[in-house]
């Protein structure tokens, strides 16, 4: 059991918890990760990648996705160079600021993303069996609200 400060609540003990449970599952997902996209040439921080991008449908810059990510621009920058050389995204005009650039899927990236995708779901379909969508649906709600405070605060 671990050992708390005495002037903690018990609702900041139990958060304590989950940051460390959240943590411990974030090592747990790359590795899965790493396993699930074996052979396909992509690391877990590429998936990620083409992943959020799919999943915000609009055009984003570098900066914009690093923030939605929860990453430094110079990391995603980094990514994304690598990723444009490898014909998974590219750069494309934009229009508001011709500085910061668009970054999209490629055709090669969305195929990339969809075979990824297929072996995901029989992944995540194995492991959701045992949850109901609503306490998984609240786990996230709860997740985010976490994280924004979090966000606020610092």
């Amino acid at each position: 059991m671990p050992s708390y400060h005495h002037k903690k609540t018990p609702a900041s003990n139990a958060l304590t918890d989950l940051v460390r449970t959240v943590i411990r599952m974030n090592a747990t997902v790359q590795k899965s990760g790493t396993h699930l996209t074996q052979g396909m040439g992509l690391t877990n921080a590429r998936w990620q990648t083409l992943t959020e991008l799919f999943a915000l449908e609009k055009r984003v810059t570098v900066s914009e996705l690093a923030r939605h990510m929860g990453l430094t621009r110079q990391a995603v920058q980094r990514l994304a160079d690598d990723m444009v050389r490898d014909n998974l995204v590219e750069f494309a005009e934009n229009i508001g600021d011709a500085r910061a650039m668009h970054l999209l899927l490629t055709e090669a990236g969305k195929a990339i993303y969809y075979e990824a995708l297929e072996r995901e779901w029989q992944w995540t379909n194995a492991i959701a069996e045992e949850f109901s969508a609503e306490q998984i649906t609240s786990a996230v709600a709860l997740l985010e609200a976490i994280t924004q405070k979090m966000q606020t605060n610092n």
